[in-house]
C-alpha cells in the first residue's frame, strides 16, 4: 500500500498539484499569522469577518459557561441540546422556510440530503461544476444521475426531455453561487422549468447566505425567489463566522431526515460554543445591514480596480473573485510571488477545479481597509502581469 501511495504523491508533486497543509493564527477580522509573519488573508470564506467580532466571540463563551465543552452524543441519542431548537426556528424564519435541521457541516448534510431522498427509480439532474460533496452524495445515492452544462437551462431542458421517466421523482440539484467561479445560478430559469415539468429543487446556498438579496438572507432573495426551493441548504461556516450547516423544508422532509438521514443519526452534535456562535451572528446580520453594505463597499472596490488592471474575472459577482491562470504550476507560482508580498491565499487545482483551469480564488471580506486593498490589488497586478495575464 505504502509504496503505492509514494508512486502516487510523487506523480502529484510532478504536476504541480501537491498540497501542503498551512498553520495559521488569526489575529484579527483579516489578518492572520503564518510561520512568524502577518499576512492579510485573501482567501476566508468568513466574508463578513464575524468571526473574530467581540459579540460572536461572546455569545460562544456564554454557550460553553451554560452548557459546556461538548455535547459528547448524536442529537438522535442526547446531543439536541436546547439551543438547537431556537436557532434551527431563526433560521428557518430568516430564510423563509417552515421547518429546519442542524447538521454538523455542509458536506454532511448535502450528503444526509442526497443519500437520503432520491431513490431507486428517481433521477437527479447536476450541474456539472456543483460542489464535490454534491457529487459525493449524489454517488451514495440510488438515483439515476444526469449532469446538464453549468448554468445552461437550455440544456438542463433537453436533458429533462430525454431522461424523465414515468413513476419516479425528478430532482434538480445546483449550488446558489458556485463556490470556485463565484457565479449565480440561473434560479429564476429552473424555476420556471419546474413549474413545467414538476421537478424538486435542492438548492445549496453555503456561499449566498448572509451575503446576497436585500436582507441578506441569500441568493433566492435576491433572485425574487425566497424559501421556494423544495430543499434549501446552507451552513453557519462562511458569512455567519461559525460552524455547522441547516436543511430547511417543511415538516415531512424534515422528519425524514431525522429518521433516516446517517450523516445527523450518527455522528456526534456541534458543540454550545458553535451554536451560540451561529445565533449571536444571524442575531446581528438578520437586525443590522450595515455588514452585508461594508462587505458589498468592499467588493465593489476590489472588483472594479481588477477589471480596471485587465483581468478576466468571467462571470462571477460577490465576493468570490476567480483569476484562473491555466496550468497548475503557474498557479502556484503567482501564489508564492503575492505570497511574498505579504498576501496569503491558496492556488485551486485539480481535482478542485476542472483540469487547465488553476486559478487564484480571492475572497474579499468586510473587515478589509482600503489601504489593505490597494496593497492587495498592487501586489495581484504585479504578479499577473509576470505570469502574462495582463
Amino acid at each position: 500500500m505504502k509504496n503505492t501511495l509514494s508512486s502516487l504523491l510523487k506523480d502529484i508533486k510532478e504536476k504541480g498539484n501537491y498540497r501542503r497543509i498551512r498553520y495559521v493564527r488569526p489575529v484579527s477580522g483579516a489578518t492572520i499569522i503564518h510561520n512568524g509573519k502577518e499576512y492579510l488573508n485573501l482567501c476566508s470564506n468568513s466574508y463578513l469577518s464575524l468571526h473574530f467580532h467581540p459579540a460572536i466571540r461572546e455569545a460562544a463563551i456564554a454557550a460553553v459557561e451554560a452548557y459546556g465543552t461538548g455535547t459528547c452524543s448524536s442529537r438522535s441519542v442526547s446531543g439536541s441540546i436546547d439551543l438547537y431548537k431556537g436557532l434551527e426556528q431563526s433560521i428557518a424564519r430568516y430564510k423563509g422556510y417552515k421547518r429546519g435541521l442542524i447538521f454538523p457541516t455542509g458536506y454532511m448534510a448535502n450528503i444526509g440530503i442526497i443519500s437520503t431522498i432520491p431513490g431507486k427509480g428517481d433521477v437527479i439532474f447536476s450541474d456539472e461544476l456543483n460542489h464535490s460533496s454534491l457529487i459525493d452524495a449524489m454517488r451514495l445515492s440510488h438515483a439515476k444521475k444526469i449532469i446538464f452544462r453549468h448554468r445552461d437551462p437550455d440544456d438542463l431542458e433537453r436533458k429533462l426531455k430525454k431522461y424523465s421517466s414515468p413513476g419516479g421523482n425528478l430532482f434538480v440539484i445546483t449550488e446558489s453561487i458556485f463556490s470556485m467561479d463565484g457565479d449565480v445560478a440561473p434560479l429564476r430559469e429552473i424555476e420556471g422549468l419546474k413549474r413545467k415539468y414538476g421537478f424538486y429543487t435542492i438548492v445549496d446556498d453555503a456561499h449566498g447566505t448572509a451575503v446576497f438579496g436585500r436582507q441578506g438572507s441569500g441568493v433566492e432573495e435576491f433572485c425574487g425567489l425566497k424559501g421556494k426551493a423544495d430543499i434549501h441548504m446552507a451552513t453557519f461556516g462562511k458569512a455567519l463566522g461559525s460552524i455547522g450547516a441547516f436543511v430547511l423544508s417543511d415538516a415531512v422532509v424534515i422528519e425524514y431526515l431525522v429518521n433516516r438521514a446517517r450523516t445527523f443519526m450518527y455522528t456526534t452534535a456541534l458543540p454550545p460554543a458553535a451554536l451560540g456562535a451561529a445565533q449571536g451572528a444571524l442575531g446581528l446580520v438578520a437586525n443590522d445591514l450595515s455588514y452585508k453594505d461594508q462587505l458589498w463597499r468592499n467588493i465593489d472596490y476590489m472588483r472594479s480596480r481588477l477589471t480596471r488592471a485587465g483581468f478576466d474575472l468571467k462571470d462571477s459577482v460577490g465576493p468570490i473573485i476567480p483569476i484562473v491562470v491555466g496550468k497548475d504550476s503557474d498557479a502556484v507560482k503567482m501564489q508564492s510571488m503575492i505570497m511574498k508580498d505579504g498576501f496569503f491565499l491558496q492556488a485551486i487545482r485539480p481535482p478542485t477545479v476542472p483540469s487547465g483551469t488553476s486559478r487564484l480564488r480571492l475572497t474579499v471580506v468586510r473587515d478589509f481597509t482600503q489601504e489593505q486593498m490597494d496593497g492587495a490589488i498592487y501586489a495581484i497586478v504585479a504578479a499577473g502581469k509576470k505570469m502574462k495575464l495582463i
